[in-house]
């Protein structure tokens, strides 16, 4: 409201990917019972707690256990170890910043557009307060194009797999068939068309070298999806 405010941005490399951050920092590969880089989380941990987690693993402490792992100073057996060591089982010989992975980005993408998909084939910008009947209509109506057009079953919780495919030219071209207006499927269409574009630029290790011109675009073309995102959408 007239207030004069300033902002501050901390930039990280975001584009880590999981397998790479394992085999950097000595731990188990991605089948593990440790399922997280960067807590003590085992599976069964998880899945009982999706909530309530903070970053507590680090490079220190990894290089700690791998000696631990090593020498095995207080004669315990395989299964005693491990548990210690809480999956490292190699020598980390990278740090890696405790950050969100590229799968990670991936499955946050693919859940709000998921979520976009949904509202554009049941016109939400019509309406002001859909029921959770017409929500849970719109779901199953996406549900079952993506069925029938790309093979791809339903989820209860998004993962990589889906997530790669549900981002991919083939599936906007199977929503727009069920979403009833022209000119919002166009602009859904443009809107992917951006995601297209920027996407080579935040998957690469190396964008300058891999993808140049996406590269150039990449401020106009996020410019252009935060408008159409924050206008249309």
């Amino acid at each position: 409201g007239g207030m004069q405010r300033s902002f501050r941005f901390f930039f990280r490399g975001t584009g880590y990917d999981e397998k790479m951050v394992r085999e950097l920092e000595g731990l188990e590969a991605s089948g593990s019972t440790y399922v997280c880089t960067l807590c003590d989380s085992t599976r069964a941990e998880a899945s009982k707690n999706m909530v309530l987690h903070s970053i507590t693993r680090s490079h220190c402490e990894n290089l700690e256990r791998y000696e631990i792992w090593r020498k095995n100073p207080f004669s315990e057996s395989a299964d005693e170890l491990r548990d210690r060591v809480k999956g490292v089982s190699a020598k980390p010989f990278m740090e890696t910043q405790p950050t969100l992975d590229a799968l990670h980005c991936d499955i946050g993408n693919a859940t709000e557009f998921y979520k976009i998909f949904q509202d554009e084939i049941g016109e939400v910008f019509l309406k002001s307060n859909p029921s959770r009947e017409e929500r849970r209509r719109w779901r199953t109506a996406l549900d079952k194009q993506l069925r029938k057009k790309l093979k791809l079953k339903p989820v209860m919780r998004m993962n990589g797999n889906f997530a790669r495919r549900l981002m991919t030219r083939e599936a906007v071209e199977a929503v727009c068939e069920l979403v009833p207006s022209e000119e919002r499927r166009e602009a859904l269409l443009k809107l992917m068309d951006l995601y297209f574009q920027m996407k080579p630029v935040w998957r690469s290790t190396f964008p300058a070298q891999d993808c140049p011109d996406q590269l150039c675009r990449y401020s106009y073309n996020s410019q252009q999806f935060a408008d159409l995102l924050s206008t249309t959408f």
